[in-house]
């Protein structure tokens, strides 16, 4: 196994052969392809190299950063964590990779003394080190999926932006006014003490040091759980794990983190568990120099864990010198470690966003509640599941109904009055029509911390957008943001909403940023792209997104080539679109056939698309959005489309509250109008 392996262009050889000297002299071993003997097959034994080297140096020059193969290789040893890339020359890298660090030494000439070499090589040699002690390498994420598809026709290729881009759709993988779009992170240089105003931290996911590479579930559970606590203290504010996560397996520069996450204290650690003895290693960083403010170490049996979490949480407030009223004790929600265990194994497979992984982790949620049937977080998090486990929907299977509802009971019944049971009765409400009740529910649930504390917040703002108050909405949403600044689903979701608003600039001004932060679902961003030029109603944009959509890879080119053969037709198309209407039982897919049929200008389709929706089940909040897409101006002066607004309770709940949002209004006692 090499310690490293040399990723470059042909053309920096001179320079890629005086890092794998300096590497030498400096005692690692180096694979580069001057290593290759005669006759070995060249592809094979790269890959094999590439995925066995401790460490991934890439050398980013204006040919490299041209070059398939190099680009190729770096993503890999991004998924794979291995990845430490230097700069050789001035050029622009990657747009995936502008917010790697990146080590400058385009002025190196090889002297072992120069300090910005000896800083860089510190850097490789910790990630080789660290990989040779034996710690589990991370699994590589899985590809974004496909969903399940009952039909094989043209909604796929013309109704690809609906799918990419359709809010549930990029959650369940798992957010105002006016003026320019507020960058979330805040740098760390101004934020240094515990003293300010702002004291915040992220939570990194502790690494798995144990032998068996499936005990990460673990490592990461403890992580959560952390944060959850940590989350519960008046005056700290803890950034969500979706964004502390994106660091998993990488090898980032604290300080990076800190100006990433906008936090002022980083903790991390690690975990070994070998039977039922656990040993866990945690330390609190400060992010501005780097420079570590508290480290211990716990080793104990298994059943001491709920202990140890409480420790380690209690040290690090006292560390920041805050106030606590907040109780650790059992800030788990059980005391059963088998529980516990399958709790955070159900919770580490929503994560995998396959449908068979999404159904293991069902079945190890339900397994968590039946060993301990108190579990109040395990309970919360089943409801949610049950909503997204293909299969088992909540709506369309009348067992996972039923399953369902009988963890809502149980959450009335273990936290009566509490945010808790509001947070579980807002998937019952949000069956009905009864939309006050659930904006009652939903906003109730506002005081919940941590995991469902986002998820409530990401929800109201989606729900304020359903009904129509899209301002208010991104006003919640952006909020959200500044907790979870690396969220791509969510932030997907706020270019939805932008959208809605018909602020196309603000859009596009935060699918660019978008595209900076790590996994910013480059093809879901280019989707956006489709949705707003039809929005728009601008046929030059609309062929513009679809010929760059087309560039993403082969599989996108030979969808959008079918896209355009269709767009070139639009009579051809609507008999298509209304034949996949037919087939289709899927709220996503009847989404993206309502606008195109908006489009070509066929009104009846896109409303038969709409109201299909609407019977297709799923939480309004989820669907409601697309009732208001610019793309249906036109659509919204039917009488069909107000029967509709009737019909899903949006009327009954804007002459209660007194509220029509912003694009309809009452017209005497009985009618109203929509723009």
């Amino acid at each position: 196994m090499p310690d490293i392996f040399l990723s470059y262009s042909r053309d920096d050889q001179a320079t890629a052969r005086r890092f794998a000297e300096g590497f030498e002299r400096a005692g690692l071993s180096v694979w580069w392809d001057q290593t290759l003997n005669a006759g070995e097959d060249y592809d094979e034994v790269t890959e094999k190299a590439l995925e066995e080297a401790r460490a991934v140096v890439v050398l980013w020059s204006r040919k490299s950063v041209a070059s398939r193969w190099v680009r190729a290789e770096a993503t890999q040893a991004d998924r794979s964590g291995t990845l430490v890339p230097a700069m050789i020359e001035p050029c622009k890298r990657p747009i995936m990779f502008e917010l790697k660090q990146t080590a400058d030494l385009s002025a190196w000439n090889g002297d072992p003394n120069d300090k910005a070499w000896q800083s860089y090589l510190a850097s490789v040699r910790r990630l080789v080190e660290k990989a040779a002690t034996g710690a589990a390498s991370p699994v590589p994420a899985p590809p974004v999926p496909t969903r399940r598809r009952r039909i094989r026709s043209v909604w796929v290729t013309m109704g690809v932006a609906g799918l990419l881009v359709t809010g549930v759709v990029l959650w369940a993988l798992n957010r105002s006014s006016s003026g320019p779009v507020a960058e979330p992170a805040v740098s760390t240089a101004s934020v240094s003490s515990t003293a300010t105003a702002d004291v915040s931290m992220a939570v990194l996911p502790f690494v798995n040091m144990s032998s068996d590479p499936e005990q990460e579930y673990f490592s990461d559970g403890l992580s959560e759980e952390l944060l959850n606590q940590l989350a519960k203290v008046p005056g700290l504010r803890v950034v969500g794990r979706t964004s502390s996560f994106v660091f998993k397996g990488g090898n980032e520069d604290p300080r990076r983190i800190g100006e990433m996450l906008g936090v002022n204290h980083i903790l991390e650690g690690n975990v070994r568990k070998s039977g039922d003895r656990v040993r866990i290693t945690a330390r609190l960083i400060d992010p501005v120099d780097g420079s570590q403010l508290w480290s211990d170490t716990y080793e104990r049996t298994l059943k001491d864990i709920f202990t140890i979490q409480e420790e380690i949480a209690r040290t690090v407030v006292s560390e920041l010198k805050l106030h606590v009223n907040a109780s650790f004790s059992n800030a788990s929600g059980t005391t059963n470690v088998e529980a516990y265990e399958e709790f955070l194994l159900g919770r580490s497979l929503l994560s995998s966003y396959s449908s068979q992984s999404m159904g293991l982790a069902v079945r190890h949620l339900e397994r968590a509640v039946d060993l301990d049937p108190a579990y109040l977080p395990a309970w919360l998090w089943l409801i949610d599941a049950y909503v997204r486990a293909p299969g088992i929907d909540s709506i369309k299977d009348a067992q996972g109904l039923a399953r369902q509802e009988r963890a809502i009971d149980r959450v009335l019944a273990l936290a009566p009055g509490s945010p808790e049971a509001s947070f579980a009765l807002s998937y019952r409400a949000s069956r009905g029509r009864d939309l006050q009740s659930m904006e009652r529910l939903l906003s109730e649930s506002l005081a919940l911390t941590g995991w469902p504390g986002i998820r409530a917040r990401m929800r109201y703002g989606y729900f304020l957008v359903a009904v129509g108050k899209v301002r208010q909405g991104l006003a919640v949403s952006e909020g959200v943001r500044r907790d979870e600044p690396l969220d791509t689903f969510h932030r997907t979701n706020m270019l939805l909403a932008y959208e809605v608003a018909g602020d196309f600039e603000r859009a596009e001004a935060e699918a660019q940023k978008l595209l900076l932060v790590p996994g910013g679902l480059t093809g879901a961003l280019l989707g956006t792209s489709i949705t707003r030029a039809m929005g728009q109603r601008d046929p030059g944009k609309l062929d513009a997104a679809v010929s760059a959509l087309a560039e993403l890879n082969d599989a996108s080119a030979a969808n959008m080539a079918r896209t355009r053969s269709l767009m070139e037709n639009p009579a051809d198309a609507r008999v298509k679109l209304r034949r996949a209407l037919k087939e289709s039982s899927d709220v996503f897919s009847a989404d993206a056939i309502a606008m195109w049929a908006a489009w070509f200008g066929d009104e009846e389709l896109a409303l038969d698309a709409l109201e299909a929706m609407s019977r297709q089940g799923n939480i309004f909040e989820n669907w409601g959005f697309s009732l208001w897409r610019p793309v249906f101006r036109d659509v919204r002066d039917s009488p069909r489309f107000k029967s509709l607004l009737r019909d899903v309770g949006l009327v009954d709940y804007w002459r209660t509250t007194g509220d029509w949002g912003e694009f309809c209004k009452p017209v005497g006692t009985e009618d109203f109008e929509c723009r």
